[in-house]
Parts: C-alpha cells; sequence; structure tokens
C-alpha cells in the first residue's frame, strides 16, 4: 500500500493534466472560431473598384489598312498600233498641263498617220455627198449611197485611232498633274501598248480602303474619313477626307467591298503609292453608356456585367457594341446611373456582398 503522500501527488498530476487538457480544448475552439469569423467576414464582403455609369459622348470608328492614289491618276502607255522608239521623256516631278507632251515615240511618224488618216475622211465625207446627190437626181441607186456611207464610217474610224496613236506616241497628258514616275528611257524600243509614265493630280489624293462584306452596311458616300501616313516618327497629323465613293459589288475572291476616301494634300506631303491607315466614322452617339473592356464578362451563355445594389453584387445581361481604346459601348441591359464593378468582377457571383 503506497503511503498517503504519494497518492495525493498522483491525484493533483491527474487533475492538472485534466485542467491542461480543457485548455488548450478550449484554446483550439476559440482559434477555429476566429477563423470562421474571419472566413465569414471575407465571404460576406469582397473589395472591388467600382464606376458609376454617365451618359457621355462616343464615336464608332472603322479601322482599315490603305493604299494612296492620286484622285486623277493614270499610266499612260505606247501606241498600240506598233510601239516604237523612244526619242524623249520628261522628267520625274515635272509638273504638266493638260495636253502637254511627255515622251516622243516616233511622233514624227504617226502624226504622218494622223494626217493622212484625216484627209482619207475628207475624201470619204466628199464621196458621201456627191452619191448623196446622184442619188437625189435618180442618176444612182440607193446601194451606192450606202456603200458611200459605209466608207465614210470605216475613214472615220481609222482617224480616230490614228489620233490617239499620235497621242500615246506623245504621252499627251490627260489632264493636269505632276509626272511621279516613268517605266521607259531615252533611245529605248518599247513594243506596243506597254507603259510609258504614269501622270497624278497629287492636289487631292484618295485612300483606297477594302472593307469585309460584313461591315459594308455601315457606309455611305460623305461619310467623315482620316488618314494616319505609317511613318516611324509618327509627327505627320492625320488628314481627314471623307468617302467619296463605295463600290455595289463585293470582290469575289476575298469577300470584300472597295471604298475610296477624298483628301486634300495640303503642302504634297503625301505622294501616291504611299501606304497607311484609314479610319471611317461610322456613327455618332450624343448620350452612349461606356464601360471599360475589363469590366465585361464574356462567359459561355453570353456576355454579362456585374451591377453593384444596396452592397450585393448582380449579374446582368448586356449586349456589347463597338470599342474604342480600353471601352466598349453598351447598347442594351444597362441604365444611366448604375454602379458596375470595373476590377475584380471575377471574384463575385450573383448575391456576393462587395464593398469599394
Amino acid at each position: 500500500m503506497k503511503p498517503q503522500w504519494q497518492r495525493i501527488v498522483g491525484i493533483v498530476c491527474v487533475a492538472s493534466l485534466a485542467i491542461l487538457a480543457g485548455c488548450k480544448k478550449k484554446a483550439k475552439e476559440e482559434s477555429e472560431e476566429d477563423v470562421k469569423r474571419v472566413s465569414a467576414d471575407t465571404t460576406l464582403a469582397i473589395h472591388v473598384v467600382t464606376a458609376v455609369v454617365e451618359p457621355r459622348a462616343f464615336e464608332d470608328w472603322g479601322l482599315y489598312s490603305a493604299d494612296l492614289r492620286g484622285a486623277s491618276d493614270a499610266v499612260l502607255t505606247a501606241p498600240a498600233m506598233g510601239g516604237g522608239r523612244v526619242n524623249s521623256v520628261s522628267d520625274v516631278g515635272r509638273s504638266v498641263a493638260k495636253g502637254d507632251a511627255l515622251c516622243d515615240i516616233e511622233s514624227e511618224r504617226y502624226q504622218a498617220a494622223q494626217l493622212q488618216a484625216k484627209s482619207a475622211v475628207d475624201l470619204a465625207k466628199g464621196e458621201l455627198e456627191r452619191t448623196q446627190s446622184n442619188v437625189d437626181k435618180g442618176y444612182v441607186g440607193k446601194a451606192m449611197l450606202d456603200k458611200a456611207q459605209f466608207d465614210y464610217q470605216n475613214a472615220r474610224a481609222a482617224s480616230l485611232q490614228a489620233e490617239r496613236a499620235y497621242e500615246d506616241s506623245r504621252c499627251q497628258a490627260p489632264f493636269a498633274g505632276i509626272l511621279v514616275s516613268r517605266f521607259v528611257d531615252g533611245y529605248q524600243n518599247v513594243p506596243p501598248g506597254a507603259p510609258t509614265v504614269r501622270l497624278a493630280d497629287i492636289s487631292r489624293l484618295e485612300a483606297v480602303i477594302s472593307i469585309p462584306e460584313g461591315e459594308a452596311f455601315d457606309y455611305r458616300e460623305g461619310q467623315k474619313a482620316e488618314f494616319q501616313l505609317l511613318n516611324e516618327s509618327g509627327d505627320m497629323k492625320p488628314v481627314t477626307g471623307k468617302i467619296r465613293d463605295l463600290d455595289r459589288a463585293v470582290e469575289a475572291r476575298n469577300r470584300t467591298v472597295t471604298a475610296r476616301i477624298e483628301l486634300t494634300n495640303s503642302g504634297n506631303n503625301l505622294r501616291p503609292g504611299m501606304v497607311g491607315k484609314a479610319r471611317v466614322l461610322r456613327k455618332s452617339y450624343d448620350k452612349a453608356l461606356v464601360v471599360p473592356s475589363q469590366a465585361v464578362l464574356r462567359l459561355q451563355e453570353g456576355t454579362i456585367l456585374m451591377k453593384v445594389d444596396g452592397g450585393l453584387a448582380h449579374r446582368v445581361n448586356v449586349t456589347i457594341g463597338p470599342a474604342k481604346g480600353d471601352s466598349v459601348l453598351v447598347l442594351a441591359g444597362l441604365s444611366a446611373g448604375d454602379r458596375v464593378i470595373t476590377v475584380g468582377a471575377f471574384q463575385v457571383s450573383e448575391g456576393t456582398r462587395v464593398e469599394f
């Protein structure tokens, strides 16, 4: 049998262990309770960034690649009746008036052919008049008159062809402009119909763009447009203009519609052949509802925004329109004065409590 003092020590130790276990259990319960409380608080209030949507002006621009050409732009060719040797050709950059000669491709030979054809017209015309008189007097039958008329029309056609060949032999300018490039050199033999020089009126240019078939309905003649030259320094300001004409047919190979933007080339800084970006104003909105692009959630079931009402997040189905920079136009599903989540929309769901 143990002494009295040993039994007392044992009882005290057991009691101490029980008290210690109870304290640890209570501390653990309190710690778990704190974690639950913090977790609950976090779930109830997620910090987000919001913005109140207010109506403002918004412009919808279409952006396309563009090539520049003269509003009047022509590549002249050698005479189709036979070509010839180039006796002379004007220098690139020369300003010319309508009718000026820009080259000489054996022009004397073609001029002689033109004069000969013109004389043939005069002869055929005289013969036609004499035949008409003889028919009226009853000296010859109407068949002779028909032949005379046929000969006269043939002579006129040949004269017009010879006149065109003479003009081509001189590279005669069809309009006033600048000789922007040439394809032949002096004393070179050129085949019939070969390109000789290119003439353009650079005071007025046009930017040619290709619009995808699905977007063509948004455009019409007269719409405001801008052209920005592609250059490294970026110091050239956009040149304003408008759509001059829009093709009514779709290009079959790439399903696009060609549009031409008329530009005024102040200072003649732009040149045909340059490339850049053209944008066309499709539509202007005086009071548009616009939100940041990052606020829009594109889900499998549709496009939504998270709206805040009474401290709670709510899903709103919206219809999105065109974008401009980092802003997007909302066409339907949102009202002026609504507060939407602009940062943190992915962190919340329907009914989540938020703070901002």
